[in-house]
């Protein structure tokens, strides 16, 4: 969880601290730093409860419900760049903590601990949700996939 959590905080400066620097003097439009903001710092929000606290069940819930935007975030990137890398890099982090913890406390019957996964799902909708009122559109990944159907692809792929 610190590694994923130090990933988007060095992503985070990166892509908010050049475009600062070179607005300086020059009157602008600052409306995307609060995009910036609140894309960046909500996720990384979530994460440092469990990054503090590493065996707070609360903490690993909160920590289950950014996977889902940082997924569909790093699909929403440009291919092959290294935001895309990093932010798929860090929510497969959380997932495979997130999985580690819930596979111990089975083995160790500790069925409370199952209660991250229904965090796990509710994560996906909401960043999926989250993501599409940002625009972030993920067409270039469905619009061309015969395995969805075309009525679900025209649905998709509409805009």
């Amino acid at each position: 969880m610190a590694v994923a959590v130090a990933l988007l905080a060095m992503f985070a400066v990166l892509l908010v601290v050049p475009p600062i620097l070179s607005e300086v003097g020059r009157p602008s439009n600052w409306s995307w730093l609060v995009y910036a903001i609140v894309e960046l710092l909500i996720p990384i929000g979530l994460l440092i409860p469990a990054v503090i606290r590493p065996r707070s069940l609360i903490a690993a819930m909160a920590s289950a419900l950014p996977v889902g935007f940082l997924l569909l975030w790093g699909v929403a990137a440009e291919p092959m760049s290294w935001p895309r890398v990093v932010i798929h890099l860090a929510a497969i982090l959380c997932l495979a903590a997130l999985l580690i913890r819930m596979i111990r406390g089975i083995r160790t019957r500790r069925f409370r601990e199952l209660w991250i996964l229904p965090s796990l799902l509710l994560g996906v909708p909401i960043g999926y949700l989250a993501g599409g009122l940002m625009g972030f559109h993920i067409v270039t990944q469905y619009c061309q996939l015969p395995l969805i159907g075309a009525a679900l692809s025209s649905y998709l792929c509409s805009g």
